[in-house]
């Protein structure tokens, strides 16, 4: 399956259960005219996933409920059964950075990974991989 990145009005779904975390994402999107939608918990994302109305998730790993990793493997097992032709690029963005985690990550599905604490230049890097990034309003 090959990753969609021809997208004239991307949205995007943050996926992250700390307010802080999630006003900072936000704000960048906000800031570069990228629509979104947020969800605390994966399986509130996946669910939104399932609307078909997303051309990218940010995807924090550690969450209540059920957490990013296995939002992500359901979210590829989605895809595999019903066949999919373009996979949704989902980017980690979690405070477990250490090597295991990133393979973890990986593992699981996810298209890239980030780490927290992030600048939002490194963040918005990350996004242009996938969407089009628009300058500042």
């Amino acid at each position: 399956m090959e990753i969609n990145t021809d997208i004239s009005n991307p949205k995007v779904l943050v996926v992250d259960d700390n307010l802080i975390n999630l006003k900072l994402v936000c704000a960048i999107l906000r800031n570069h005219d990228i629509e979104y939608a947020i969800a605390e918990n994966g399986k509130i994302a996946y669910n939104l996933y399932l609307t078909g109305k997303f051309n990218l998730i940010l995807m924090d790993i550690q969450m209540p409920i059920m957490n990013g990793l296995e939002c992500t493997q359901r979210i590829r097992n989605h895809e595999e059964k019903t066949q999919t032709e373009s996979r949704i690029p989902i980017v980690a963005v979690t405070a477990f950075a250490m090597e295991h985690d990133k393979r973890n990550c990986f593992e699981a599905g996810v298209n890239e990974f980030i780490a927290k604490p992030f600048k939002s230049a490194h963040l918005l890097d990350r996004i242009s991989q996938f969407i089009e990034i628009r300058a500042f309003a």
